[in-house]
């Protein structure tokens, strides 16, 4: 998932909570659960509506931790239960504890109060719990007497208005909650298809380019035009897809096999590297599991070797090319080397990182029929970084004479993964 939207989510429930309290006056926390551990989220103000006994016997040694053990004991019991429970704290104040079920399935627990409830019977119970409280913490007679003051200065309220917010509440959340499983559906299906459109764009665009290479020469004016108008239309739609994507798509990680990605990625270049006279080479030493977000991945692996076959120099009589994709352990990482020999990428764009930035286009690619967004490697940057990886870069001149491609360099891309995300 992007990190923003696990914020998103947290200020949309924190805003619900806060409407409740503005409404009651009651403090309010809602816990999921996460590894069947309760995780606590409280609105912005819940200190401002504390009750003065909360906030004394906080004050007072161990019972800060005391509140929160309590609170959250209260809080699993009703989950595992599934069923609303009014609950006295351990202090002697009373807590509405209610769950949040979606689809028979208990998302989070409300826990709401720190009241009395307008009954006799009720408040005996509350004053009986307080001198076991006491009792427990060894308090003194001064110290006991200002916090049975407060207990009973705390607010009260009846069984119809708790029967009232419990039947209110949880629906709103429930609404909440159903509205962002439709999200992460939409969400969901959005980026499969997205990343079934990127795929098969890539295919398109390459074997758009090769076409333009191979046979713009042999094409009258209108034919070459209509070649680069759908060039150019698959480019800007590989933009708009790619922004889409960014946009949308979830990072899942997950423990898969590295090498399937890279063999996929020479399949799809395959046939124009073919046109070429370019040999995709690939070699793996210990193959590797990876942490990884498998589309992601793939979709960076898919630009990097893109690139490679795009910028390399075509083979001729007695020459022989090929891009090299080989991988091998590197202490916590697993390093994958793209290796061609064409065209160069100056010193000073890879010092400065400019190869990487968003629609950055290589000084050495100009004047030659080599299109590109500059996207790719800007995109494959940050997937691989997201997954704690990096990439170095190494660009050497092999020969000083100019080639009719021009002067040829072997370049290198090694990128680094780590075996797990951490």
């Amino acid at each position: 998932m992007s990190d923003s939207l696990p914020a998103q989510r947290e200020e949309a429930h924190k805003a619900v909570l806060q409407m409740f309290t503005a409404s009651t006056g009651l403090p309010i926390g809602l816990y999921e659960f996460k590894g069947g551990e309760p995780v606590g989220l409280f609105p912005n103000n819940a200190n401002e509506v504390f009750e003065e006994h909360c906030l004394f016997i906080q004050s007072l040694p161990g019972g800060k931790a005391r509140c929160e053990a309590d609170q959250c004991n209260r809080a699993r019991h009703v989950y595992f239960s599934s069923k609303p429970q009014l609950t006295l704290c351990h202090a002697g104040l009373y807590n509405q504890a209610v769950p949040v079920i979606v689809g028979n399935q208990v998302r989070g627990v409300l826990l709401y109060g720190e009241m009395l409830i307008d009954d006799e019977e009720y408040l005996e119970a509350s004053l009986r719990r307080h001198e076991k409280t006491v009792q427990e913490m060894e308090l003194d007679e001064e110290t006991a007497a200002r916090l049975r003051e407060l207990l009973l200065k705390a607010k009260r309220y009846t069984l119809d208005q708790l029967a009232t917010y419990q039947k209110t509440l949880p629906r709103v959340e429930e609404w909440l909650y159903t509205l962002f499983d439709e999200e992460q559906r939409m969400r969901r299906s959005v980026e499969k298809v997205t990343h079934e459109i990127l795929t098969r764009l890539q295919a398109v665009i390459a074997n758009a380019e090769n076409m333009i290479l191979e046979f713009s020469d042999c094409l009258p004016p209108e034919g070459r035009e209509m070649l680069h108008a759908l060039l150019h239309s698959a480019l800007a739609l590989d933009t708009v897809v790619q922004n889409l994507g960014e946009y949308m798509e979830e990072y899942r990680f997950r423990p898969e096999p590295l090498t399937p990605i890279l063999y996929e990625a020479k399949r799809l270049y395959e046939a124009e590297a073919a046109r070429r006279g370019i040999e995709i080479r690939i070699r793996f030493s210990h193959p590797p599991i990876i942490e990884m977000s498998r589309h992601h991945l793939q979709y960076a692996f898919n630009n990097l070797v893109h690139n490679a076959v795009k910028y390399s120099f075509r083979s001729g009589p007695g020459r022989q090319r090929y891009v090299r994709i080989e991988g091998y352990p590197a202490g916590e990482y697993y390093a994958v080397v793209i290796e061609n020999y064409g065209v160069g990428i100056l010193p000073e764009e890879i010092s400065s990182g400019k190869i990487f930035e968003d629609g950055y286009q290589g000084k050495l690619t100009q004047g030659e029929y080599r299109t590109g967004s500059g996207k790719g490697l800007h995109f494959a940057k940050r997937v691989i970084e997201r997954h704690r990886g990096r990439i170095e870069v190494e660009s050497r001149l092999v020969a000083e004479e100019d080639t009719p491609e021009g002067r040829p360099h072997l370049n290198r891309f090694t990128i680094y993964l780590p075996y797990r995300r951490v």
